[in-house]
């Protein structure tokens, strides 16, 4: 064999190992990690709110959270996308969720109202990702405790869909400031401070949160005199004011939709009775008892598509009285967005929410 074929085999050698190198990086590439840029909004998409890149949930389970998500977004306006991808690429959970989030604007503008369940089969890794419009209802350790509570114990089991379901219906629950059973965690509060909770509606108004607060809790607890005596009076606890308050009232107090304060006299036991309606109580005035203690709701029967509308039932009840109201409404159709054939470079219909990297992470 002369030198020539010699250097001409050498040659070829290493052009084979370069375009095996290049195609093991391109298969790598394509079954392991979605760059942002690659993964398709949901919304544009096909109106829906759930991208699901390796398969990983069944269809059942795509289409239960896209049920969740939807009346959710009907009722209270919040925004939230489920998302699975094979791989970070490279990037941290929190860099991916947040940059994923601010890209597609899940949430409102004005509120920031939105939600972000992210799953990482490869990196074994999940989060969620909160928008700061609803951090006073959905902190970090709470978001965090929600996934060590409903997620982290079946994704260990392999229990991947009921993990999924159970995590997203417990953050949902808790962006309506809904209950949520969750362990102690030592001293931390997972409970709203109250002003947080205003937050999905201030927007980006330029006022002084504090200052408000300060101003409100003063204007509410500030020392009072009898009008009648002139004596200070006493502001009554709970249990106190619950015998001057009619029943009406203190079923009102009982299911968190208004708050009273009694203000009583020693002197001459004069009293009067102060009403603090609750800005995100899911009552509302009873049409038959007047009280704010009718609940309302609504349990989709057939889901609404974008080639079609859907039925819905609607049980409202009174928490006081015997007020009941059962019904069957129809769902509007799913407005499909109009730049949906743009595929997912960089388009949303979502409403152009964006995220404070608030949120939690796990590994499983």
């Amino acid at each position: 064999m002369t030198v020539n074929d010699m250097a001409h085999q050498m040659t070829m050698g290493l052009k084979w190992a370069t375009l095996l190198v290049v195609l093991t990086a391109t298969w790598v590439s394509g079954t392991g990690a979605e760059p942002l840029a690659g993964i398709p909004n949901p919304r544009v998409k096909d109106g829906t709110w759930v991208t699901d890149m390796p398969g990983a949930l069944r269809a059942d389970t795509v289409a239960r959270l896209n049920q969740s998500i939807s009346e959710i977004h009907r009722a209270h306006g919040i925004e939230m996308a489920v998302v699975v991808v094979r791989s970070l690429d490279g990037l941290s959970i929190e860099e991916f969720a947040e940059q994923l989030f601010n890209r597609w604007g899940i949430g409102k503008e004005a509120r920031d109202n939105g939600l972000l369940f992210l799953w990482s089969t490869g990196d074994r890794k999940v989060r969620v990702e909160v928008g700061y419009g609803l951090e006073g209802v959905l902190p970090d350790g709470k978001a965090g405790a929600i996934l060590d509570s409903y997620v982290i114990p079946r994704f260990k089991t392999g229990e991947f869909d009921a993990g999924v379901i159970a995590g997203v219906d417990a953050v949902l629950a808790a962006a309506r400031d809904e209950p949520v059973a969750l362990p102690a965690m030592g001293t931390e509060s997972y409970e709203s401070d109250g002003w947080l909770s205003w937050l999905p509606w201030l927007g980006s108004i330029p006022v002084g949160i504090g200052g408000i607060t300060g101003f409100r809790r003063w204007r509410r607890y500030r020392r009072r005199k009898c009008p009648q005596c002139h004596t200070r009076m006493a502001l009554l606890s709970d249990s106190e004011d619950d015998k001057l308050l009619e029943k009406g009232q203190v079923a009102e107090e009982r299911i968190g939709s208004v708050d009273y304060d009694v203000w009583k006299c020693p002197s001459c036991s004069h009293h009067f009775t102060l009403r603090y309606a609750k800005w995100l109580s899911e009552h509302d005035k009873c049409p038959q008892c007047a009280n704010r203690t009718k609940s309302s709701k609504e349990s989709v029967i057939n889901a609404a598509t974008t080639s079609s509308s859907g039925t819905a039932r609607v049980l409202e009840q009174c928490a006081f009285c015997t007020f009941t109201n059962d019904y069957t409404k129809t769902l509007p159709r799913i407005t499909q967005s109009s730049s949906s054939s743009s595929g997912s470079s960089g388009g949303s219909s979502f409403g152009g929410g964006s995220s404070g990297g608030g949120g939690a992470s796990r590994g499983y």
